[in-house]
């Protein structure tokens, strides 16, 4: 997943409206509007393209990514950060600011000890005065909001309805 979604580092959007053929491409799997906010939609589509059908209820929507309890690993709240379980590996789900989800892109990360975390992230910016696209940013730990793993669930459950 990490590596494809790697391929679109770099990749912009035309005018800074979600607008690129590329966007338009990834929307359209997902059955989206064309110039949807991809954050999501990019995220779910890097996993399926590896045959990784993740059973979020809306694709295009963040909070989908965090709204099962068995899939959250770590989840900031009044007292500070808590992990939960498996610490956080490469392209597990962080959900960021008001609304927005990037994998990570790091082998491990563990939110107790770091006070960065490596993310690749779709519909985000570089940094100032850069478009809009796919980059590779440090995302503070203060800014992370929760961290999710769909990989380890979906996998056991794939593992089960084989048997």
């Amino acid at each position: 997943m990490y590596d494809s979604a790697y391929t679109f580092i770099g990749k912009t959007e035309r005018t800074d409206r979600n607008d690129a053929v590329w966007i338009s491409a990834i929307n359209r799997f997902s059955n989206l509007p064309k110039n949807a906010h991809y954050c999501a939609s990019a995220f779910y589509y890097v996993h399926a393209i590896n045959s990784v059908l993740l059973p979020v209820r809306g694709v295009g929507m963040v909070r989908s990514y965090f709204s099962q309890a068995k899939t959250i690993i770590y989840k900031r709240n009044q007292r500070g950060n808590q992990r939960i379980g498996l610490k956080p590996g490469r392209m597990d789900a962080v959900s960021l600011f008001a609304s927005h989800i990037e994998g990570i892109a790091q082998d491990r990360y563990d939110p107790e000890e770091d006070d960065r975390v490596k993310c690749i992230g779709f519909n985000t910016t570089g940094g100032k005065g850069t478009k809009g696209g796919c980059y590779i940013n440090f995302r503070k730990t203060s800014e992370i909001k929760a961290i999710a793993n769909w990989i380890g669930p979906y996998w056991k459950n794939l593992k089960q309805t084989t048997l």
